[in-house]
């Protein structure tokens, strides 16, 4: 009990203490830091990942076909398809009006009480599974991490549905172990419900398939590709399908220069160096490298002993593996930040403590340097999986070392 909460009195004295100078650099600058943090460095597209998908969802047949902005699976817009139903049909914006939904009646509001509602279920969720902690320490957690710029400044800002992805797979990873073969059943169909919503939260099936929990592992296999396959069926049918598939297809095979994942940092890497115009022969080299790494996040998921590296592997690849996302999947990093507070007993490896502190907060010196935020938010996240990864493969070849010969 000692240990956890010395790591998590830690983690707040960093997070919060950072977050709080963010704020009187805000007063300081008369508000011009908030450029600064804000993604693009605008407020042009606040709420738009919420909205915009509403907006698509209200043509339920077409949308896939109106534009390539369409990224989400059939069971997400079914999700958006009923926020558009609790508008008049005389409502007055169309599939590309994503910002007159915004400002339509109560819709904004409707988004504020939606995400109200996760923050809530979110806190009970830390109030139990760290409830050694203490529920003013998991209160003040919750705070720290929805002031944070992953959150804030991120999925929250921009309306993505990562936040209410990540506090699914969460729950999922909670409800996996418990004697409760209902919540057993449930983390299945979260597991399902998050891949569902994003595709990639899928691979926190790899969990159950090193476990060996194999009849689960074909339960979750059914309730994915039902989750997947079925919503389709009411958003045009099989032609959606396919060109839902081609969007996937024409995303993959995209790059821009931004910090928020294997792909684009690369890309990055080029500019500084010069070799920017180089970009497309870089790409397919630089799409075998986020290849690599999620083979190495998977293969490192098997031979990783301690529980919370469960999530700290699946993770990272949501977090640093999708080749068109941006700063909002950060906020998937929450998901090993739990379960490390939960599981991990002993007080070594502090560090890992101290970068999840320097992810989810708002990193006000980078104002100072004149890079963009995203390379503060992101540069923790790097050099947390990096390290991991290499202490846990050399601890695993010492190990056969010290095995010998067979």
């Amino acid at each position: 009990m000692r240990s956890e909460r010395k790591k998590i009195d830690l983690f707040l004295w960093i997070s919060l203490s950072c977050t709080g100078l963010f704020f009187l650099l805000l007063l300081a600058t008369g508000g011009r830091a908030a450029q600064w943090l804000a993604m693009e460095n605008n407020f042009d597209f606040s709420f738009t990942d919420h909205f915009r998908h509403i907006a698509f969802a209200s043509d339920r047949t077409q949308f896939y076909f109106n534009t390539y902005d369409a990224t989400f699976p059939a069971f997400a817009y079914l999700l958006y398809y009923l926020l558009v139903r609790i508008d008049p049909p005389e409502a007055p914006w169309d599939v590309n009006g994503w910002r007159d939904a915004r400002d339509y009646n109560y819709n904004m509001l409707a988004y504020i009480i939606l995400t109200l509602l996760l923050v809530v279920f979110f806190q009970y969720l830390l109030t139990k599974m760290l409830e050694n902690a203490g529920a003013g320490k998991a209160a003040l957690l919750t705070a720290a991490l929805m002031l944070s710029a992953p959150f804030m400044a991120g999925a929250i800002e921009r309306g993505n549905i990562s936040f209410l992805t990540a506090v699914m797979v969460l729950a999922a990873l909670y409800w996996k172990d418990s004697e409760s073969p209902v919540k057993r059943e449930t983390a299945l169909i979260l597991i399902a419900m998050a891949a569902g919503l994003k595709l990639y939260p899928a691979i926190v099936g790899m969990v159950y398939v090193k476990e060996r929990r194999w009849k689960e592992t074909v339960r979750l296999v059914i309730y994915g590709l039902v989750v997947f396959l079925v919503p389709f069926f009411f958003v045009g049918g099989i032609p959606a399908l396919i060109r839902y598939l081609k969007v996937l297809f024409f995303f993959e095979n995209q790059g821009y220069c931004s910090w928020t994942n294997i792909r684009n940092f690369l890309l990055s890497i080029s500019k500084v160096l010069g070799q920017y115009e180089h970009s497309a022969y870089f790409v397919k080299y630089f799409k075998i490298a986020e290849n690599l790494y999620m083979l190495l996040c998977i293969l490192t998921l098997f031979i990783a002993k301690e529980k919370w590296k469960q999530g700290l592997y699946t993770a990272g690849i949501m977090a640093l593996y999708v080749p068109y996302s941006y700063r909002y999947v950060s906020v998937y990093m929450v998901i090993p930040l739990i379960l490390y507070f939960r599981e991990k007993e002993e007080d070594q490896g502090l560090w890992e403590c101290i970068l999840f502190a320097l992810i989810f907060t708002v990193p006000f010196y980078g104002y100072f340097t004149g890079w963009g935020a995203d390379l503060f938010i992101f540069a923790p996240i790097y050099l947390l999986m990096g390290l991991s990864l290499l202490r846990e493969w050399a601890a695993f070849f010492r190990g056969r070392r010290h095995m010998g010969p067979a």
